[in-house]
């Protein structure tokens, strides 16, 4: 699964890492040319804070939990 997100604040990269923590399988972080970090890493997400484009990518269909950082 590939989902386009928004992580803005610090607090929503913890929220991020919290709830893909929770996740079964894997849950990575991407900008738009292919560098990717652990979405179950704080330090991962809050150096994604500075990506331009965010993808989160998983195994699994965790829409549902990511919802509010999912732009549509």
């Amino acid at each position: 699964m590939r989902l386009r997100i928004r992580l803005e604040t610090v607090n929503d990269a913890n929220e991020f890492v919290k709830i893909a923590s929770a996740t079964d399988g894997r849950v990575v972080i991407c900008d738009g040319n292919g560098l990717c970090v652990n979405g179950k890493s704080v330090l991962g997400a809050l150096h994604a804070l500075e990506f331009n484009t965010l993808w989160c990518e998983s195994d699994k269909n965790i829409f549902a939990e990511i919802r509010k950082f999912v732009v549509e």
